[in-house]
C-alpha cells in the first residue's frame, strides 16, 4: 500500500491512496536508473499510476556531473505501479491499540565535529568554491510496535502537505515534508524551494515578531535568493523560452514548530518533455544543495559523513494525463521492517554569516517532530458572569483569538459573541463560563453558578509542586485541556487548595488555576510571564493599569513575601498561606 496525505490547506491539499499493485520497478545501480524511469514512463502510458521515491544517490545516474556519497540503505529508485488511485480520507489517529515506542535519537555527529565540518565549508565559501552549502547529518533510532502509528504520530505534529507512507517489503518510508519539489499539471510545472527557517516562539505576538523577523531577514533572503536563481536555472533546460516566472518571493509559511520560508517558481515545459528529462534538469532541488549545485555537491560529499540515502531525494506520483507531485524528502524517517532500526536525516544552509552553534540548533529543532508526543487538545476559556455581564470579556476574546491563531485553529467571533449573549440571557447571579474551542471552530459553553464569594479575605492552602516545568514549552502559555500536569500535582497535594509551579532554573510560575501576586515592601509583583506561564486575563488587565509589574520571583521571594495573593478573573483576589517551604 502507498498512501500520499496532505494535512494543509488551499493548493497541495490532496490526499491519495494507491492500490492493486501491480508491479515493482526499481534501480539498484546507476546504470538502472534511466531505464526505470523509462519503464515508469510506459507504464503511466498505459493508464497506471507509479508512486515511490528517488534517492539523493540518483543524482549521478541523472546527470554525471555531480557527485554523491554512496549509500546502500536503499534502492536508488523504487516505484510502484499501481492500477488505481482513489482520495484518502486523511487522518492523524493510528488504529484503536496500535502504539509504538522510539528510543531517543542519537547524531552521528558530535557537536564539536559539526563546528569543524561549518568551519571548513566557510573556507570553501571563503575561497569562492560556494555560496551556500546544505549540511546534513543522520540521526537514528530503534521503533518498537506499529510503524504506522509513528508515521501517524509524525503527521499530527507537522502537519505538512506533503506526508507519505510507502512499504517497499523490506524498509518503510514514513515522511512528513513541508517542502514542494515539483508539480506538473497540463504542461505548468511549480517548484516552491524553501530555504530559510525560525523555531516558533510559545508566546503569539513574539511569535508573529518572529515570523516577520524571518520574512525581513537579509541573511534568510539572500539564502533563498541564491536558491531561487539556481532552481530558474534549472528550470530554464527544459521550459520553454521565456517562461520561467518567479510568481512569489520570500513567503513564510507556519509549522507546528517552525517559520519556513518559500518562494515559488513557475516554468512552461517544452513539448515532449518526459520524465526522466525534469529529473535530469532539475535532480536534486537546490534547496538540498546549495549554490553552485556541482561543486557545492562535492563539498557535501567531502564534509558529511554518510550517504544521504533517500534523505534530499523525491517521494511522489506520476498519473496518466501529464500530472505529477514530488515532495523533496525531508522530514523524511526510514525504517527496517523486520528490525524497527531506523534513520533520519536532519540539516540547515551553511553560508559565511552562519554561526556554528545557531545551525546546530536548526538541526535539532527539525527533528523535534519525530519524538514529540502528540496531544490532541481543546482551547478554554473561563470568565465571570454576573449583574454586569461577563466580566472582561474583550480580553478573554483577544486571549483566545491569540492562541488560535497559534495553533492554527479556526475561530468564529462572530458566532461566539452570539452564543455568549444567547448564554447570558439566561444566567442569573454570578455563573463561572467554560468556553471549549476545537481545531475546525466547533464551541461549547457550559456555566456553573459560584457559591463563594470571590472576594478579597478568603484563603487557599499552598504547596510547591514538585514537577518542574520548562519555560520553552509553549502550551505553558495558552488555556488547553492539557492540563495532566496540573492534574497530577493537584492529586499529589489533596490538602491544598492550589499548587505553585518552579520552571527549570527554579524560578516561580503560576499555580494549577491562578497566577501569583506578591506584597513586598509596599509593591505588588507578579512573576514574568516569560518564566513560563498562562498570562491570565485579570493579571494583564492590572499590569496594565499599573497595579502590579513583573519580576523574576523564587521560593525565598514566596517566603518573605509581606502576602501573597493568587488571582484570576472568575474568583478574584485570594490569600495564599503556604504549607510548606521545602524545595520540591
Amino acid at each position: 500500500m502507498a498512501l500520499l496525505e496532505s494535512f494543509s490547506i488551499g493548493e497541495f491539499s490532496r490526499s491519495f491512496k494507491f492500490e492493486e499493485l501491480e508491479s515493482v520497478v526499481e534501480a539498484s545501480t546507476p546504470d538502472q536508473v534511466i531505464p526505470v524511469f523509462r519503464e515508469i514512463e510506459a507504464a503511466v502510458s498505459r493508464g497506471r499510476h507509479a508512486v515511490g521515491f528517488v534517492a539523493y544517490g540518483a543524482a549521478t545516474a541523472l546527470n554525471p556531473e555531480l557527485s554523491v556519497q554512496e549509500s546502500s540503505e536503499l534502492p536508488l529508485v523504487w516505484f510502484g505501479v499501481f492500477r488505481n488511485r482513489r482520495p484518502a480520507d486523511r487522518t492523524t489517529e493510528p488504529e484503536a491499540g496500535n502504539t509504538q515506542l522510539i528510543s531517543q535519537p542519537e547524531l552521528e555527529i558530535t557537536r564539536e565535529e559539526y563546528t569543524s565540518a561549518v568551519a571548513g565549508i566557510r573556507d570553501s565559501i571563503a575561497a569562492g568554491e560556494t555560496y551556500q552549502v546544505n549540511f546534513t547529518t543522520r540521526q537514528s533510532f530503534r521503533v518498537s510496535g506499529d510503524h504506522f502509528a509513528l508515521y501517524r504520530r509524525m503527521c499530527a505534529n507537522q502537519r505538512a502537505p506533503f506526508c507519505a507512507w510507502l512499504d517497499t517489503g523490506s524498509h518503510r518510508i514514513l515522511s512528513a515534508s513541508p517542502e514542494l519539489f515539483f508539480s506538473l499539471k497540463n504542461g505548468l510545472l511549480t517548484m516552491k524551494p524553501m530555504k530559510g527557517t525560525a523555531s516558533r516562539k510559545p508566546l503569539n505576538h513574539e511569535d508573529l515578531l518572529q515570523r516577520e523577523m524571518l520574512g525581513a531577514s537579509s541573511k534568510e533572503r539572500a539564502e533563498n535568493l541564491m536558491i531561487v536563481d539556481l532552481v530558474r536555472n534549472d528550470l530554464s533546460r527544459i521550459a520553454e523560452t521565456g517562461s520561467v516566472e518567479v510568481p512569489s518571493l520570500f513567503e513564510v509559511q507556519t509549522f507546528p514548530t517552525l517559520h519556513q520560508m518559500t518562494s515559488t517558481v513557475t516554468a512552461r515545459l517544452r513539448p515532449d518533455t518526459g520524465l526522466v528529462d525534469i529529473f535530469r534538469a532539475l535532480f536534486p532541488c537546490g534547496s538540498v544543495t546549495g549554490a553552485p549545485k556541482r561543486r557545492t555537491m562535492e563539498i557535501i560529499r567531502e564534509r558529511e559523513q554518510s550517504g544521504r540515502g533517500i534523505y534530499c531525494g523525491a517521494i511522489g506520483f506520476v498519473s496518466p494525463g501529464g500530472e505529477a507531485v514530488f515532495s523533496v524528502a525531508i522530514r523524511t524517517a526510514v525504517l527496517e521492517s523486520s528490525s524497527g532500526s531506523g534513520s533520519m536525516g536532519i540539516g540547515s544552509g551553511i553560508t559565511w554569516d552562519s554561526e556554528p552553534e545557531a545551525e546546530f540548533r536548526e538541526c535539532l529543532a527539525k527533528g523535534t517532530f519525530l519524538t514529540r508526543t502528540p496531544a490532541e487538545f481543546k482551547l478554554i476559556e473561563s470568565l465571570l458572569h454576573d449583574h454586569n455581564g461577563y466580566l472582561l470579556l474583550e480580553r478573554h476574546l483577544l486571549r483566545l483569538e491569540e492562541s488560535a491563531e497559534y495553533f492554527g485553529f479556526s475561530f468564529p467571533l462572530d458566532r461566539l459573541r452570539s452564543e455568549f449573549e444567547q448564554l447570558g440571557q439566561t444566567l442569573s447571579g454570578r455563573h463561572k463560563v467554560r468556553v471549549l474551542l476545537t481545531e475546525n471552530g466547533d464551541i461549547t459553553l457550559e456555566a456553573q453558578e459560584i457559591a463563594d464569594s470571590g472576594k478579597f479575605g478568603q484563603q487557599l492552602l499552598v504547596a510547591v509542586a514538585e514537577q518542574r516545568v520548562d519555560s520553552s514549552d509553549p502550551f505553558l502559555y495558552h488555556k488547553t485541556t492539557r492540563r495532566a500536569l496540573y492534574d497530577s500535582e493537584r492529586r499529589t497535594h489533596p490538602q491544598s487548595g492550589e499548587v505553585i509551579f518552579l520552571n527549570e532554573r527554579g524560578e516561580v510560575t503560576e499555580g494549577c488555576f491562578n497566577n501569583i501576586v506578591i506584597s513586598r515592601g509596599g509593591e505588588l509583583l507578579t512573576p514574568a510571564v516569560g518564566c513560563g506561564l498562562l498570562p491570565g486575563v485579570l493579571r494583564e488587565e492590572l499590569i496594565e493599569v499599573g497595579a502590579i509589574r513583573e519580576a523574576i520571583l523564587t521560593l525565598t521571594d514566596i517566603s518573605n513575601a509581606d502576602r501573597l495573593w493568587l488571582i484570576n478573573s472568575v474568583r478574584g483576589w485570594r490569600e495564599g498561606i503556604m504549607l510548606k517551604m521545602a524545595q520540591p
